[in-house]
Order: structure tokens, then C-alpha cells, then sequence
């Protein structure tokens, strides 16, 4: 056998045929003939040739050709035209009068079933889905009632050529990784249309809330606009919890911004460089810092007052709770041996010096501080009185924050009185390690205290995205959504905890899988969350799931129960005895 050129890989045994070469039959072409497989591409379109004919000699595809006979020679082929049902129909059929007997087709179809599509295709025929073509490392695999099992190990074998990891799943519409992302992408897109958060602070929060690589409107840009809204629309068509696509997808379109493909989208993608958001005027936040609490969530909080350079009191309800709080703080102070400096880079406009941390239960510490965040039980009428007393003891001009991850900012801190001084500070457990802090402000909160709350963010090392008031924020509002989805299909027996949770790591690119994730936060604060989102019509969120009410009622809490997760609870649901019927 003759050398190969440089970086061209040495040939498969096997020819897969791509039938349609726009953006994701480009991709696919790229990708198995970049493994070595010998590539035959199809596409009446000659402009999609010429692109093809531009790749490099390793992604090249070994034959080119406008008609379908082209794939009589191959081994596997792949569909890749765009999704409506009749036009995928259409090749299919045309596809079908020259396949050798036996051959299986992949569809790319992701919003049609492929019981719809079998009899213009074929026996053989499977359905190859995922969202992003440009990240083809794992793609979810759907097999059709007729197809033969020589013809799966066959799929299986050329994928496991191709470097590309197969998940088995049903046939559903949307799939499983693919449709609960896409879920969780849109309503990413209404908060942007509602003017509720910019696009950059709504990818800033789930990467750094989230541990997402990109954030949710950079993966709809890679996905391509126009192919995200139809694929939404059809989505929203099926009744299965989906919305319809947000209006700033349409209006994003209409201007010739589909994302990276054009250099333009949610985000700028072309070489120039984008505009940042103005920089809000910074102002000193002060140096005395009260957290009101003793749970986790306050004592993390008052830690990062100190290691970003605060003199900062922990007010506990009870002597007993302070000094058992001041030991969790010290304690993590020690451990870490950090040495703390007063400010990270923000300009504060005070001398830096060494910060100091105390732990009381006396209340008149809140008379003369600069900030207070309340980090006290998410009970609305609990946050009320507090605010009240706030609003009665402190000096002027204090800053006054809730740290609510769910309740009204308005509604916490009303009884305040201060409507200029309050605002959100919502912090992420554990918050000494987390970088993020959702800053919310109330529809009186001054702009010279919400740039000192920036500030103060800015000071403790953490990144600050702003978000209007209302329910879950930004990534409690994309997140509890996309987990109640997830638990719909599990319910529904659509899938398995491993096998979802598998699949939305290796297709969906998420750091964990939902069913994981849910058992970390805990079934219990989900509930709540979701009840809270729901009950607000702004964010557009179903009603919580029956399988997470279930949970709830039987302590199947996930981590904090130990034995008692969501997994454990589905076994013993499948496993107990069917009822005997009379």
C-alpha cells in the first residue's frame, strides 16, 4: 500500500455515503473522513459541493456527486438534510432504490420519529441524534422497530471508527439529551428577549453557577439560530413541556444573525473585537460587614467577607449558634492557611488592612456597619421581620442585601423602608470557592448602591451578573426547569438514572448528569424551587413533576439522606410486587 500524506489518516474498510452537505452533514463529513473512513458526499446543491471541495486533503470526502446513485458503494449511509419530515421522506425514498441489501441509514432527524420515517426508508434505518455538529464525540442512537442487529453492530463498529461515542435511547421526539437541553437553551433566550439579564450575564452565570464550558446563548450561536428555532417550533408542537421559541431568536434571524456561521448572533464571533458592556461607576463599599445567620450559607458567606478584607460579625440568633458558627469559620480560616488581604483589585478607596471576624448574638452590631446580608431560612415572613428591624436599627445609607436564592427581593425587603438601600446578593454554596453572586436589584435600589454592591463582588473575588427580580433568578430559572423535565422522562420510563445521566454528559455537555445534580441539591429544594417558578407566570415553568413531589414525600432527599436518592427510589418502585387484581 502506497504512503499516505501528511496528516491523512490510512483508510478504513468501510464507505459511509452523507447525503446532504450543509452545516451538519459538513461536519459529519469532516469528522469521518478525518478518522479515515472513506467518505462518498451527496448534495444536488453545487454551492455545498464547492464548500466540501474547500476542506482540507484530510477532511475531504473521496467522492463527490450530485445524485443519490452515489451511495450504491457504501456501507453505512448518513441523511443529513434539513428536519421537516416530508423532505427527509422525500431523500430517503430516493436513497432507498440504490442501497446494497442490508446497508443501514442514519437519519439525522432529531423532532421526527422514525416510525414516520421507516417506510421511505427501510428496514435498516436508525436515527443519529445530537444538537452541536461541531462537537461530535458522543451522539444519542435510536433504533427503528424493524432494524436487523447485523445492521446495529454494523452502526456501532463505523461509529467506534469515527472516535464517536453511541448512547442507545428510545425513540422519542427531541431525544433525550438534545430535548432537555434545548429546553433549557430557550428559556436561556427568553430571558434575553424579556430584557430580564443580557446574553453575556446569562452565559456568565451558568458557566461559573453551572460549571458549563460555554453558556447557554454561546451553545445556541453554535447550534445555529435558525436551525435551534425549528427545531423548537416542532419541539413545542409535541406537548412535552416544551415552549414555544423565544421571539429574539426570530428577531436575531430576520437581521442575518444565525450565530457562529454568519460571525454574529447572541454573541460577535468574527474577528473584531466586541464592544464589552459599559463599566458601571464604581464607589467604596465600606469596610464593616454583618451577616445575619448561622447556617451553612452564612457562615460560607461571612468567610468570604473575611478572606476578601471585611471586618465582618456573624449575628446569630443565640449565643450557643454564634460560637458554634465562629468555629466553622476559624476553622475553615486555619485550614486553608490563606493569608487575607484587604480588596482583590477593586478600587475601594480605603487603606487595606488585616480584617477581623467575631460571632454574637447581640443585636446592636447592626446599628454602625456599611453592609448587612441576610442570610437567615428561605421563609418569606422569617426575611420580613428581619428587614423590618434592619430598616429601624441601622445607620443611613447602609446597604441592605438578602441573599434569597428563590423569594421576591421586593418582598423580602419591603418592610425595610429603604427602598433605595436594598437589593439581592444571592451567593452559591459553598460560597468561599464559588466566583459567582447574582446582584438583583429591587425597582427603587439606587444606582450609587448597586454600584457599590458590584464593589463589593468585585472585592471579593467574585464575578457579578445582574438579573431582574423575579423567581430563581438566572440559573436557578434555567436550572430546576431542566431538572423537573428530566424526571418526566424518567417517570415516564423513557429512560434509566445511568443511561440519562450519561447521555446528557457525553451528548449534552454537562459537567453532571441531571439525575447526579438533583441528588446534590436535593429533591426537597428542587420542589420548592420549582413550586416557586411555577406560581410565577414570567417564568414560564411547568408545573413540578409528579415523580419530584413523590420523592419529596417519601425523603428520597438524594445526598442529604444517604441511601435515599432518586436512583434507590426508582429501584424499589420497579422492583415492588404488582398488585393482584380481582
Amino acid at each position: 500500500m502506497p504512503d499516505q500524506p501528511d496528516g491523512v489518516p490510512a483508510p478504513s474498510p468501510y464507505t459511509v455515503a452523507v447525503v446532504g452537505l450543509g452545516g451538519t452533514g459538513l461536519a459529519l463529513v469532516r469528522r469521518l473522513a478525518g478518522a479515515g473512513l472513506t467518505v462518498v458526499g451527496v448534495d444536488a446543491d453545487p454551492a455545498a459541493l464547492g464548500r466540501v471541495r474547500d476542506l482540507s486533503p484530510s477532511e475531504r470526502p473521496r467522492t463527490l456527486t450530485r445524485f443519490p446513485a452515489g451511495v450504491a458503494t457504501a456501507d453505512l449511509v448518513i441523511e443529513s438534510v434539513p428536519e421537516p419530515a416530508a423532505l427527509k421522506r422525500l431523500v430517503l425514498a430516493k436513497v432507498r432504490r440504490h442501497l446494497r441489501p442490508g446497508t443501514p441509514v442514519l437519519t439525522t432527524a432529531l423532532t421526527t420519529s422514525l416510525a414516520d420515517l421507516e417506510e421511505a426508508a427501510g428496514p435498516d434505518l436508525f436515527a443519529l441524534r445530537f444538537l452541536r455538529a461541531d462537537d461530535l464525540d458522543a451522539v444519542e442512537v435510536a433504533r427503528a422497530a424493524r432494524a436487523g442487529d447485523a445492521a446495529a453492530e454494523r452502526v456501532d463498529r463505523i461509529l467506534t471508527v469515527a472516535g464517536i461515542t453511541a448512547h442507545r435511547v428510545v425513540d422519542r421526539p427531541g431525544s433525550l439529551a438534545p430535548g432537555l437541553l434545548l429546553g433549557l437553551l430557550n428559556r436561556a433566550a427568553w430571558m434575553v428577549h424579556d430584557g430580564y439579564a443580557t446574553a453575556e450575564d446569562v452565559d456568565t452565570a451558568m458557566r461559573l453557577g453551572c460549571g458549563w464550558r460555554e453558556g447557554p446563548l454561546a451553545v445556541l450561536d453554535a447550534i445555529g439560530l435558525d436551525t435551534a428555532r425549528d427545531l423548537l417550533s416542532r419541539l413545542a408542537e409535541t406537548a412535552d413541556g416544551h415552549t414555544s421559541p423565544a421571539p429574539v431568536l426570530d428577531e436575531l434571524i430576520a437581521r442575518g444573525a444565525l450565530g457562529r456561521k454568519t460571525g454574529r448572533g447572541f454573541h460577535r464571533h468574527d474577528r473584531g473585537a466586541a464592544p464589552g458592556r459599559p463599566a458601571e461607576p464604581t464607589a467604596p463599599p465600606g469596610r464593616r460587614v454583618v451577616v445575619v445567620g448561622s447556617g451553612t450559607m452564612a457562615t460560607g458567606i461571612a468567610e468570604s467577607f473575611v478572606r476578601g478584607g471585611f471586618d465582618t460579625t456573624l449575628l446569630a440568633r443565640t449565643e450557643e449558634k454564634a460560637r458554634a458558627a465562629a468555629e466553622r469559620v476559624e476553622f475553615a480560616l486555619q485550614r486553608t492557611r490563606t493569608t487575607v488581604e484587604a480588596g482583590t483589585g477593586a478600587d475601594t478607596g480605603e487603606e487595606p488592612g488585616e480584617s477581623r471576624f467575631t460571632a454574637t448574638a447581640d443585636r446592636s452590631v447592626l446599628v454602625a456597619v456599611d453592609l448587612v446580608v441576610e442570610a437567615v431560612v428561605e421563609d418569606l415572613e422569617v426575611k420580613r421581620a428581619l428587614f423590618a428591624e434592619l430598616g429601624e436599627v441601622c445607620a443611613p445609607r447602609t446597604l441592605l442585601a438578602t441573599s434569597t436564592s428563590s423569594l421576591s427581593v421586593a418582598d423580602c425587603t419591603e418592610p425595610a423602608g429603604r427602598p433605595a438601600d436594598v437589593l439581592g446578593l444571592h451567593f452559591f454554596n459553598p460560597a468561599p470557592v464559588m466566583r459567582l453572586v447574582e446582584l438583583v436589584p429591587a425597582e427603587g435600589t439606587s444606582a450609587h448602591n448597586l454600584a457599590r454592591a458590584r464593589a463589593v463582588a468585585e472585592r471579593l473575588g467574585k464575578q457579578a451578573v445582574r438579573c431582574g427580580d423575579r423567581a430563581g433568578f438566572i440559573v436557578n430559572a434555567l436550572l430546576f426547569p431542566y431538572l423537573n423535565q428530566a424526571l418526566e422522562l424518567l417517570d415516564a420510563q423513557e429512560t434509566t438514572t445511568a443511561a440519562l445521566d450519561a447521555a446528557a454528559r457525553g451528548v449534552g455537555g454537562q459537567p453532571l448528569g441531571p439525575v447526579r445534580l438533583l441528588d446534590t441539591v436535593g429533591a426537597d429544594v428542587a420542589l420548592e424551587v420549582q413550586r416557586r417558578l411555577h406560581a410565577d407566570p414570567r417564568c414560564r415553568a411547568p408545573r413540578s413533576a409528579p415523580l419530584l413531589e413523590q420523592l419529596v414525600a417519601a425523603r428520597h432527599l438524594g445526598r442529604k439522606t444517604p441511601g435515599k436518592s432518586a436512583r434507590t427510589y426508582l429501584a424499589s418502585r420497579a422492583a415492588a410486587p404488582v398488585p393482584a387484581t380481582v
